[in-house]
């Protein structure tokens, strides 16, 4: 949750952003001298339902968003947060006695992991292929494309 005066003040979200928005204001405000709260009560329910093809595209467009933006991510230990999960969340299924839903999770995070890679390598992929692995297609349209610093496009 932001404080839309102080959000507004400083510029508000990078636009155009493909994903991490959110994360990219905090990190900077955080460079920039200024804090972030974590409120340990608060209570979210967020939740989707993707397929292992959109989990890949979510995840490219993450691994693109901390490509642009090595500053904000460059102390970010994503993947082997990822693996443990992984591990944590197979554990919790073997035992829940949901050992069929072991395969989904890894196929899953199969997508998910190279995605991200991907994404983190999408200066060297060709035009098309960034597109096409996004699940933001319009951030990579010609004309929203010539306002993103640093993309090489």
């Amino acid at each position: 949750m932001y404080d839309r005066n102080y959000l507004v003040s400083n510029g508000g979200f990078e636009v155009p952003c493909i994903f991490n928005e959110d994360m990219i204001f905090a990190g900077k405000t955080v460079l920039s001298g200024g804090a972030v709260a974590y409120c340990a009560e608060a209570r979210v329910v967020h939740s989707h339902n993707y397929t292992a093809r959109q989990q890949f595209e979510r995840n490219f467009d993450n691994g693109v968003s901390q490509a642009m933006h090595p500053e904000v991510f460059k102390s970010v230990a994503v993947v082997g947060e990822g693996k443990k999960l992984v591990k944590q969340t197979a554990l919790y299924l073997k035992e829940s006695g949901q050992k069929r839903l072991i395969f989904k999770l890894v196929f899953h995070s199969a997508a998910k992991f190279m995605g991200f890679k991907l994404g983190k390598a999408y200066k060297r992929l060709p035009k098309r292929m960034r597109r096409a692995f996004s699940m933001n297609k319009s951030f990579w349209d010609e004309g929203h494309a010539k306002n993103v610093k640093n993309a090489e496009f």
